[in-house]
């Protein structure tokens, strides 16, 4: 994997948390008074209309071919599973345990990524992956009680969205990252859609459509930047910057609902932005030993006449 590469796939996967806690708040809001596959269908549609003028205006219509390729229809498939698992799971337990739940994921990525991809995980990787869905545990400090049978729903929601990252990486590189975001969001308007099959749905008034465009362009321009981290960076590195979403949704709650963390709160946050730094500095460590590396091995190569470098130079450190 590129170094750089490696690292504005990073950059992208924090920049998406961002997209979808933004996207998570309008939807919280929106839901308030309208039905929940009324909203995501609206939202869908919109994030569809965008991706599509996106397209259009990059000149890559000729890939929409793509979107009945079967690998993105699956991955389609897992999202909506995702989306509406988590949705439908938060309106029958509680928002901490199904958060607590669902904060799974990257451990269920990374577990994956290893016979899937074939990708190596160390000691140290597993522990900062650890310390960061414990502080995701003590921010959200699930109830014993609430852990009843429909807290299958959040699971099904981390088991399909860990699923569908990783056969993200294994999606033809040569279409584009909106045909593949375009594919979910169509994906989504079609089940929502069919939610009003036992929904009682509403006519939108201007505060909600202006709620659900805006998590609409968020969802989609999240999925483009979630698109572009796992096709960049090792699964093993972004997967626990999913923890971004602890410390983000604390911020959005003093700001947006006026809810304060207390001390086991913050206690946990600092756990989860740790574990997320450590990911980063991990991979920009090695980064700089490979680049390190390659430099001495260029310098070296022309006196050499071109010959292996037998314990000429030191190997770069494994991935932990």
């Amino acid at each position: 994997m590129n170094p750089a590469s490696a690292m504005r796939g990073i950059v992208a996967m924090i920049a998406a948390m961002g997209c979808f806690i933004t996207n998570d708040t309008l939807l919280k809001i929106a839901v308030v008074d309208f039905p929940v596959g009324e909203v995501i269908a609206i939202r869908s549609i919109f994030a569809a209309a965008l991706l599509t003028a996106l397209i259009a205006w990059k000149g890559e219509l000729r890939f929409a071919r793509h979107l009945a390729d079967r690998r993105i229809f699956v991955r389609s498939g897992l999202d909506a599973v995702t989306t509406f698992s988590y949705v439908i799971g938060l309106t029958v337990l509680p928002l901490a345990s199904a958060t607590t739940i669902y904060m799974a994921a990257p451990l269920i990525t990374t577990a994956l990524c290893v016979p899937l991809l074939g990708e190596k995980v160390g000691l140290k990787r597993w522990c900062a992956i650890i310390v960061g869905f414990s502080g995701a545990v003590i921010v959200t400090r699930p109830e014993p009680s609430a852990f009843d049978v429909m807290a299958i729903l959040p699971l099904i929601a981390a088991l399909c969205g860990s699923l569908r990252d990783i056969l993200t990486r294994n999606i033809n590189a040569v279409v584009p990252g909106a045909v593949i975001a375009l594919a979910s969001a169509v994906m989504l308007g079609f089940v929502g859609l069919s939610f009003s099959g036992w929904e009682v749905w509403s006519a939108p008034t201007v505060k909600m459509l202006a709620l659900v465009c805006g998590a609409g362009t968020a969802f989609a321009v999240g999925n483009l930047l979630l698109i572009y981290a796992f096709r960049n960076a090792p699964v093993v590195v972004i997967s626990p910057l999913r923890y971004v979403l602890v410390p983000a949704a604390l911020a959005v709650g003093i700001v947006v609902f006026g809810n304060y963390p207390d001390i086991w709160a913050s206690v946990g946050a600092i756990l989860v932005v740790a574990a997320g730094l450590y990911s980063i500095q991990s991979e920009a460590r090695r980064n700089k030993a490979e680049r390190r590396v390659a430099a001495a091995q260029a310098a070296v190569a022309p006196m050499s006449g071109g010959a292996p470098l037998a314990g000429a130079v030191a190997r770069a450190p494994a991935n932990d």
